[in-house]
C-alpha cells in the first residue's frame, strides 16, 4: 500500500495543494513547490516506507513544462523532513535527466545532468549496501544507463521510497503522469 500523498515543505505561503491519483497502472501527480534543490525542498511526495537496501523504477510518460527544471521521478528520501538526505532521478522538461542527492541533512544538494532526455523516459534509483546509491534511466525499461557514480550517502536504514514531482514554481501546479511503477521493498 502506498501512504497518502504529502506535500513537503510548503512554506507559510501555503503555495497550490498537490494531489495524486492511481488508475490503470498509471500514477497522476499534481505538485507545486518553488523547487527539489538547495537546504531544503518543497514538491510533493507520494511514497511508502523502505528499509536497507531498496529500488524503485518508473516510466515517466508526461511531464508539464511548467519550468525547465521541473521535476517528475523516483526518490530514496531519509524522511519526508523538507531538508531530509535524499537520492533521486528526475526528468525535466528542459534539462534532461538528473541525479539528485543530499548527503547531509540541512546541506546542499547535488547533481549529475544528462541533458537531451525527455520524457517518456524510465527512471531507477538504487540502494545497496545501505549508504551507496546508483541512478539509471532508460528508454525501453529493460536497458539502463548509469548517470555518473555510485554515490555513498549516510541514510538511516529507515527511510522513505516514493514518486515526486515539483513545478519549480511555487503556487503553480506541475502534473505528471508516471506507469510502470515497481518499488522493492
Amino acid at each position: 500500500g502506498h501512504a497518502p500523498p504529502i506535500d513537503v515543505a510548503r512554506g507559510a505561503s501555503g503555495g497550490a495543494s498537490g494531489s495524486a491519483s492511481y488508475s490503470g497502472g498509471t500514477f497522476t501527480v499534481a505538485g507545486s513547490g518553488a523547487d527539489i534543490w538547495d537546504t531544503a525542498d518543497e514538491f510533493r511526495y507520494v511514497h511508502q516506507t523502505s528499509s536497507g537496501n531498496c529500488e524503485m523504477r518508473a516510466r515517466v510518460a508526461t511531464i508539464q513544462n511548467t519550468d525547465p527544471w521541473a521535476k517528475s521521478g523516483v526518490m530514496i528520501r531519509e524522511s519526508t523532513a523538507a531538508g531530509a538526505r535524499y537520492a533521486a532521478v528526475f526528468i525535466t522538461p528542459g534539462n534532461g535527466v538528473t541525479f539528485q542527492r543530499r548527503t547531509s541533512t540541512g546541506g546542499a544538494t547535488v547533481n549529475t545532468v544528462v541533458t537531451g532526455i525527455t520524457a517518456p523516459r524510465y527512471v531507477r534509483i538504487q540502494r545497496t549496501s545501505t549508504s551507496s546509491f546508483r541512478a539509471y534511466y532508460s528508454s525501453n525499461g529493460s536497458t539502463w544507463t548509469q548517470i555518473g557514480s555510485n554515490q555513498t550517502i549516510s541514510m538511516s536504514s529507515s527511510a522513505t521510497i516514493g514518486l515526486a514531482v515539483t513545478s519549480h514554481l511555487d503556487g503553480t501546479l506541475c502534473t505528471s503522469t508516471l506507469g510502470s511503477v515497481t518499488a522493492t521493498p
